[in-house]
């Protein structure tokens, strides 16, 4: 069965840009054409704040549905947003007390993986793009399992961006002994601010820092965009908010990079 290109979107450090990197790169891949499935892993569901039209779909759709269903799948779970050719599964805080209870079941590795063995329809996505929280628990390590790429949102302005990295590849590590085709398909410079010197001079130190470890980073850097909040505010993508503006010109700049390297690995 044909599947969708599975790209985790992590990070175990908070307040980085996942959830607003998976909304508007989500987003900025539907502009281009291609059919997306965003699975919002993360029980603080900020994405799916942003993405779902209706929070009272959750009752009857969500990533923990699935989970507590023997027969769960992903597309059976999957909301339309208000982006064509974009749908979310959902989240909750009701996942959390899902991970406390799968901790010493085997769903707590294998619980994806086994949404998308049940999945008859997932070959009508051509990607699946995958929130995780900041933390090193059941849904990144579920998610990593079954994801082709991981993307690493990394922000600027932060003076300990790179704090915990070194963890966070040895998270991706491990999984690489079980999921032998995972790969680390580059890590995204955020929130970069060009007039502020303390950005340029991060910046030029994050870059040197995973070049000299052999570490991919896009050349495509989202720049800071109060936009991009007033946009999430209003439960809307950037591009859907106003498709002018420099954080959908940055996206829709990541969406086309993501896609030319997920061809070249082909």
């Amino acid at each position: 069965m044909a599947k969708p290109i599975i790209i985790t979107v992590g990070n175990n450090k908070g307040g980085v840009g996942k959830s607003t990197t998976c909304v508007n790169l989500s987003a900025g891949l539907a502009q281009e054409g291609a059919t997306v499935l965003v699975v919002d892993g993360d029980p603080q569901s900020n994405t799916t704040s942003t993405l779902l039209p209706d929070f009272g779909l959750r009752e009857n759709s969500s990533l923990v549905k699935a989970l507590e269903d023997p027969e769960g799948a992903f597309s059976p779970n999957a909301c339309a947003t208000k982006t064509e050719h974009m749908e979310i599964v959902p989240n909750s805080i009701r996942c959390m007390e899902w991970e406390v209870r799968s901790y010493a079941g085997i769903d707590s590795v294998l619980g994806f993986s086994r949404l998308l063995q049940n999945d008859k329809d997932i070959s009508r996505y051509d990607y699946m793009i995958i929130d995780t929280p900041p933390n090193i628990g059941p849904m990144l390590r579920n998610s990593l399992l079954i994801s082709d790429f991981v993307l690493v949102p990394c922000p600027v302005g932060d003076q300990y961006a790179l704090d915990g990295f070194s963890t966070f590849i040895q998270v991706l590590s491990q999984a690489k002994q079980q999921n032998k085709k995972l790969l680390l398909l580059g890590v995204v410079l955020t929130k970069f601010d060009g007039r502020a010197v303390t950005h340029k001079k991060n910046k030029d130190r994050i870059r040197a820092f995973f070049d000299a470890k052999g570490i991919p980073v896009f050349d495509t850097e989202i720049r800071v965009n109060i936009d991009i909040d007033r946009a999430h505010s209003h439960r809307k993508s950037i591009f859907e908010f106003d498709a002018t503006k420099s954080g959908a010109l940055d996206y829709h700049a990541l969406a086309r990079e993501v896609i030319a390297r997920v061809e070249k690995q082909a």
